[in-house]
């Protein structure tokens, strides 16, 4: 069996129950769950649901079977309701019964080309539905003279005929209406309960004993492979041929030209990533090619493809010594083993298919931190505070010297024998195995201080080059020296995390906020002028990946991004499109020699396929989630392709979308604009896919939407919504017409009268509608500016405010003590950017509907209003992400304040309109501003929330629910702080709170 496991990625569903499964001509997939009907854009689960007055009347229960219809509407079989459709023009739910006084459940449907739908029913048998006259017809199925009435399955194949697997088999209408019993391989007379026409036009069908057949080319039927346990309850065909059948007993994978067998998955609970359950009762392939699984107990899984990435996942048996799935080391070996570290402590060994052969016999499973190969064959590694020298094949230590400096992130050894450990804190050299180990200094003379990161040795000269925490060094024979930047064109970061020389002797460098760059050359001063392509390429902020190798090709790779500086292109990679590999591990890769990358991380080992590799270009299409007005979701009383029409006194609209790109929605990136009202394209990621507009004068508008698929590639697939704002009687031409001649009317009169009388009418006149013009440009300015769901302000308006507020707050800290004798008081002048983030919001969605979600977003401002003072500015920041800016306070209360409201949203359930109560929870991060007092405008308004949402991201992965925050930074600039809050603790100069 092959080591590289399949991974599935998870689609959370309530209770892991699916019912049945399709995708509709927009690309939405639409699901059948124990909660009944949903539609899935890629972020969340809307609930499709019919018309009625109370929330069990409007769910449409159990369904079991689905077809999408050729006009982008769904089929919608239920269990006692009988069929329904969907019907896009008006996005709601029609309910067309069963032509009986009593319905059965419906089992299966299909709609030919001719636009009737079949139905599959148990107990009225199959039924043909007739939509231009809404009747439906019995079509009766006959079996040995006897009417067949539970219908399992049903499909047209390509030719217009109609196959219907039924309880006693398998039968055929053709187009002539005639139907044919099939005989079933060895004359059995079983249920067959799946059908699936292949890419070759011939069909498979599966059986409720577990047998899987198909008629062949000669039109007679046979059974392709062994019986497997339960029954065969769906059949699918994938992008390369394999056709899948789903099981009570997992997923079999069979030849789609032979029928064999090629491997049967089943659920383990040990390997991340793998099948959810056993139960699989549906399969679906995509518009894309990508396979989703549903089941009882499986819930719905996309499986994760990839050509070019895999994780090879940890050993089943417990016993392994790769039993573990958090690696931490990796060493390819000249013998052709590669011996693979594990954070639990063992050693394993691996061959070149990266099977498991055994384990290096340490005497000690102390954890291994890094490892390398001496010219001699020899095994060099750090473990518990020790170099050691070991035999490669009994592991025998041969030698050992103590190290200080904490973990090892790199060890490399010389062909001359010499080796250098780069550490937590330090980098060491050992210049031969009799000689002592010294630490390394810098040209000044002093030790070298800080994480060394990077160690690379330049083929064509054999200089040594260092990346560190202090700095880019090389080694000229005795001491390190520094590599100094070109003013203008220094490294964007000063802390190196990667380095890699290529073939065309280029140099690129990592670190750890600006990314990836090239040395270009030198100066006339000798100064290193440094190309910063992950800036360029819109990719700053993060690191490329640390872990840096070249491929056949000359494209940059690490775990997460690949750059091919021949097309100038740089695409990141994502568990999400491959197999997840969790955190992964840095200073803890390998190249193969057949051209293979390896990337340690916390749920195994990725194996990237370099040559394999070709980015997407799919444009996944954008389509409308949701329609509010006023706040309100509504339901257009017209079909969105003929545009929107908002009734008059409509005071905002907002259009929630989504690019059906399932592969990494959260990647995905938008920019948007209503023409006729905006002057410039608005950017945003996904975690604000609204189109917000408030005060939109009447006339008719455009709303441009476009995406990004996965890999940052733009589409050409865009959203285009017409929308009209219709006026009031009194913007109306006609009512403007009369309003002039009536003004024509009074000046009339007005002259009639005294001019004196005439000059105080038309003053007071003037006043009123100069109050009604002020009264009425506050209302448009406050709906420009305010969350229509919340009520909260918007990113608009802390645009427009957020400057004035820190001139205000500089001004405090900047005037002369003289002219401000209270400014180093501590009570009145500083400003709190707290970023707040419901936790598990997502959840609530798919768990209790979008409905839900907006009354807990609602609920968790007015908490907002209860803990922050007027004066503070509240803001929704983005999906379920809040902002407040609390003015006018003090930087030591802005620890109580955090976890006041940390205990004002957990200590009491949110109460939903329906009666439901859910716990709520909510994680904080939070920065100071000015951060540093004494220079106030070392850290601006974007470094100072950089911070705060570095804080928020560690204050989930502490466990949620809690916050973390900075208080001060005294002497500390922006370029010299990773926004990685693990290293947080080791500055001194900065003063970081975090909740117990």
């Amino acid at each position: 069996m092959s080591a590289l496991e399949p991974q599935f990625a998870n689609v959370p569903v309530p209770r892991d129950v699916v019912g049945s499964l399709a995708q509709d001509k927009q690309g939405l997939i639409w699901i059948g769950t124990s909660d009944g009907l949903a539609r899935y854009d890629g972020y969340r689960l809307r609930p499709i649901e019919r018309e009625g007055a109370t929330p069990v009347q409007r769910n449409l229960g159990w369904v079991r079977s689905l077809a999408p219809a050729a006009d982008g509407g769904m089929w919608i079989g239920t269990e006692v309701n009988g069929l329904a459709r969907y019907e896009p023009a008006f996005d709601r739910v029609r309910m067309l019964g069963s032509g009986s006084e009593r319905a059965t459940p419906i089992r299966a449907l299909a709609e030919d080309d001719a636009g009737r739908v079949w139905v599959g029913t148990l107990g009225q048998g199959l039924l043909r539905f007739e939509p231009k006259t809404a009747r439906f017809e019995i079509e009766p199925l006959r079996v040995d003279g006897a009417t067949e009435r539970r219908v399992l399955a049903l499909a047209v194949g390509r030719d217009g005929a109609l196959w219907a697997g039924h309880w006693r088999g398998l039968a055929r209408r053709d187009l002539q209406g005639g139907w044919a019993a099939l005989a079933l391989p060895d004359n059995a007379i079983i249920g067959i309960s799946t059908l699936l026409e292949d890419r070759a036009g011939r069909l498979w069908f599966g059986s409720v004993d577990g047998r899987v057949g198909r008629i062949e080319a000669n039109g007679q039927p046979r059974w392709l492979a062994a019986r497997f346990k339960g029954g065969v309850q769906a059949l699918a065909q994938s992008a390369d041929g394999t056709v899948w059948a789903g099981l009570n007993d997992g997923i079999a994978w069979l030849d789609g030209d032979s029928g064999a067998l090629l491997r049967q998955l089943r659920h383990n609970p040990h390997l991340p990533g793998g099948l959810a359950g056993n139960d699989v009762n549906v399969l679906l392939r995509d518009q894309t090619g990508t396979m989703w699984v549903g089941g009882y107990g499986v819930g719905l899984q996309r499986h994760q493809q990839h050509p070019a990435l895999a994780v090879r996942g940890p050993d089943a048996d417990p016993r392994s010594p790769l039993a573990s799935s958090d690696l931490r080391g990796l060493l390819p070996r000249r013998d052709g083993l590669l011996m693979v570290a594990t954070h639990s402590g063992p050693v394993a060994l691996l061959d070149a298919q990266l099977r498991t052969v055994g384990g290096w016999p340490r005497e000690a499973d102390t954890p291994v931190d890094n490892l390398a190969e001496g010219p001699d064959g020899s095994v060099w590694l750090v473990a518990n505070g020790r170099l050691e020298r070991r035999e490669p094949r009994s592991a025998r230590l041969l030698a050992s010297w103590a190290l200080e400096g904490g973990r090892a992130h790199r060890v490399l050894v010389l062909p001359s024998g010499e080796v250098w450990v780069g550490m937590q804190d330090g980098l060491y050299r050992l210049p031969s195995p009799q000689a002592r180990i010294e630490r390394v200094r810098r040209a000044d003379g002093e030790p070298l201080r800080g994480g060394v990161h990077a160690l690379r040795v330049e083929a064509r000269n054999g200089q040594l080059w260092v990346g560190a925490l202090a700095g880019l060094f090389r080694w000229d024979g005795q001491r390190l020296a520094e590599v100094q930047g070109a003013p203008g064109e220094a490294l964007g970061f000063p802390a190196v995390l990667g380095l890699l020389h290529t073939r065309d002797g280029s140099l690129y460098v990592d670190t750890a906020v600006s990314g990836l760059h090239r040395l270009k050359g030198y100066d006339e001063q000798g100064r290193a002028r440094f190309e910063r392509i992950s800036e360029r390429m819109g990719a700053p902020g993060r690191p490329f990946g640390v872990n840096l190798h070249e491929d056949a090709k000359g494209r940059v790779w690490s775990q997460q991004s690949v750059y091919d500086p021949n097309a100038n292109r740089l695409d990141e990679l994502s568990g999400a499109e491959g197999p997840p590999m969790g955190t992964p591990r840095f200073f803890a890769d390998a190249a193969l020699p057949d051209g293979r990358l390896l990337f340690c991380g916390s749920r195994g080992l990725l194996v990237i396929e370099p040559l394999a590799f070709m980015p997407s270009r799919y444009a996944p299409p954008v389509v409308v989630s949701s329609l509010r007005r006023d706040g309100q979701l509504f339901q257009p009383d017209q079909d969105l392709k003929q545009g929107l029409k908002l009734p008059a006194g409509t005071r905002s609209v907002a259009v929630e979308f989504a690019a059906l790109d399932y592969i990494d929605p959260a990647k995905l990136r938008y920019m948007m604009r209503l023409a006729g009202w905006d002057a410039e394209w608005t950017f945003t990621d996904a975690s604000a896919r609204f189109a917000s507009y408030g005060g939109l004068p009447p006339g008719r508008y455009r709303l441009e939407v476009y995406a990004t698929n996965h890999h940052g590639v733009w589409g050409d697939r865009p959203l285009l919504l017409d929308i009209e704002l219709l006026p009031a009687w009194w913007q109306t031409r006609w009512a403007q017409a009369a309003a002039a001649l009536s003004l024509l009317g009074l000046a009339w009169l007005l002259l009639r009268w005294g001019v004196a009388r005439r000059t105080a009418q038309l003053r007071r006149r003037e006043t009123a509608l100069q109050a009604l013009v002020e009264q009425r440009t506050t209302e448009l300015r406050e709906a420009s500016t305010t969350d229509p769901l919340t009520g909260l302000r918007n990113r608009r308006y802390l645009d427009s405010r957020v400057t004035s507020d820190l001139q205000l707050c500089l001004r405090h800290y900047t005037e002369p003590r003289h002219s401000n004798p209270d400014r180093h008081r501590d009570d009145e002048a500083d400003l709190l950017v707290m970023l707040m983030d419901l936790d598990h919001f997502k959840r609530i969605n798919d768990r209790h509907g979008h409905t839900a979600g907006d009354q807990v977003l609602v609920e968790f401002a007015r908490r907002l209003r209860m803990v922050f003072r007027e004066s503070d500015v509240l803001v929704r920041w983005g999906g379920e992400e809040f902002l407040a800016l609390a003015r006018g306070g003090a930087r030591s209360g802005a620890t109580e304040l955090a976890a006041r409201f940390n205990a004002v949203v957990r200590e009491q359930a949110f109460t939903l309109a329906d009666g439901r109560t859910l716990p709520v929870t909510v994680s904080i991060g939070f920065a100071v501003f000015p951060l540093d007092p004494e220079a106030p405008r070392a850290w601006d308004w974007d470094a100072t929330l950089s911070l705060a949402d570095a804080a928020l991201y560690a204050a989930k992965a502490q466990g949620r629910d809690g916050y973390l925050g900075v208080l001060r930074a005294d002497g500390l600039r922006p370029d010299e702080l990773a926004l990685d809050a693990d290293t947080w603790p080791d500055e001194p100069r900065l003063q970081v709170r975090r909740s117990d």
